[in-house]
């Protein structure tokens, strides 16, 4: 039987997604456009190389190699920030610093060609100059014929000398040209529909590039997992404690008195029954004290909006109730978002929470930006503001706690604060099996 409110929904649910393409399209053009700069960059970054390398292979060219390899790794760490803001995540790798051994995370002055994370930059390094450099010209130059023929009407009566080079079609009356316009209207909607792909999958693309992945030792594997664990159970025993305190000061004592309360009036309905109302009506405030002190409780161990929305709606509604006016970057995907363990939604949906109170507390912000990006594999969290920055672990900031409920997922946590601002928290808690 046919319904008539499926095609109310099915329209509704395009035009969202054609919204959220119209929207995406700014951005995703001004990545390519930049990776395209930075894709020519690179292939002059190759030669250069190149040529260093073939110099070293004499001697000339030893005092040349680090740094090279140092403005290497500056080109692969903007690069590294630009793939990071458009996957809403951050890209980090680390390097090691030969002048410490041991020192796995560090950058030292003195990059090495044989530490992983220089050579996987090299690899980036060839593939962005070539096949990122092609994936960003056609992408771009799909908006160009999109712009040349909806603009035919324009140029074929300014430019009669370019009348056929333009889109490689002879225009020399009004219908040609306006059938050229109404062809770059259907350029123009491929390009709206595949520059945000485009853009996404050069991304992905890039990632697995510029991170390099280092095998631990089992030795110092197993420390961190000991480490982490430890601090896990330490905060899983200081929540319990403060649940333990929180319900023997707030609804234990609510419902002591209570429990007293109905004793006398108890007695009053023997000796002074003219009491009994004023008595049940302070009862039941008081019953009513303890039930709100119950519901605070419980937000604070499971926050039912989790269950009831799902983590992208509890992040917005945390947002919203910001004394700090936050926007929020969600993935607005058409389809049913996906949903990760209820353990790492609660670590995500608590790390936002306590990242915005210390936005409202301590960063003097007049505005703050809440990005979530939620996978299969993982949950990412970037929280950023426009404070006075400066910000550090202690001093009641809340952030050692933060990353002890992290690690305990064994997620990563990043922060970014130099004096002035801006403050950037990023974090990364792994929720595939």
């Amino acid at each position: 039987m046919w319904a008539p409110g499926i095609p109310v929904r099915a329209a509704a649910s395009a035009a969202a997604a054609a919204r959220s393409t119209v929207r995406r399209f700014p951005s995703a053009a001004g990545y390519l456009l930049l990776c395209l700069g930075t894709g020519l960059g690179a292939l002059v970054a190759l030669s250069l190389l190149a040529a260093v390398l073939a110099l070293c292979l004499v001697g000339a060219g030893l005092p040349l190699l680090c740094p090279a390899l140092r403005l290497l790794r500056r080109y692969a760490e903007f690069h590294r920030r630009l793939v990071g803001r458009r996957l809403g995540a951050g890209v980090r790798t680390p390097y090691r610093d030969p002048s410490r051994p041991g020192d796995r995370n560090r950058p030292g002055d003195r990059p090495s060609p044989r530490d992983p994370a220089v050579r996987k930059d090299l690899l980036w390094l060839l593939a962005h100059g070539t096949a990122g450099t092609v994936l960003c010209a056609a992408a771009l130059t799909l908006c160009s014929h999109a712009f040349n023929w909806l603009t035919a009407p324009v140029w074929w009566r300014l430019l009669p000398a370019e009348r056929d080079s333009i889109i490689l079609l002879d225009v020399d009356s009004w219908a040609v040209a306006g059938t050229a316009a109404a062809g770059g209207l259907g350029y123009a909607a491929v390009a709206l529909a595949a520059l945000p792909r485009l853009a996404d999958l050069h991304a992905r693309a890039s990632r697995p590039l510029l991170v390099a992945r280092r095998r631990a030792s089992l030795a110092r594997r197993v420390h961190e997992l000991t480490v982490s664990r430890s601090a896990a159970l330490d905060a899983h025993a200081a929540e319990l404690r403060r649940i333990e305190r929180d319900l023997h000061d707030g609804a234990q004592a609510d419902l002591v008195a209570v429990s007293l309360r109905l004793g006398v009036i108890r007695r009053a309905l023997a000796h002074r029954p003219d009491q009994v109302a004023e008595l049940l009506d302070s009862t039941q405030l008081v019953a009513e004290q303890a039930l709100e002190s119950l519901r605070s409780l419980v937000r604070g161990i499971h926050p039912p909006v989790l269950a009831d929305r799902g983590l992208a709606e509890a992040v917005r509604s945390l947002a919203a109730h910001c004394a700090v006016p936050t926007r929020t970057d969600l993935d607005d995907t058409p389809g049913p978002p996906p949903r990760a363990p209820a353990a790492a939604e609660a670590a995500a949906y608590f790390v936002v929470a306590e990242a915005l109170t210390n936005v409202a507390r301590h960063s003097g912000a007049r505005s703050a930006l809440v990005r979530l990006r939620v996978t299969a594999d993982a949950i990412a969290v970037r929280i950023e503001d426009d404070g006075r920055g400066g910000a550090a672990e202690g001093a009641g900031s809340g952030l050692p706690g933060l990353r002890q409920r992290v690690a305990a997922f064994d997620g990563t946590t990043h922060l970014s604060s130099p004096p002035g601002g801006p403050t950037v928290l990023e974090v990364d808690i792994p929720c595939g099996s």
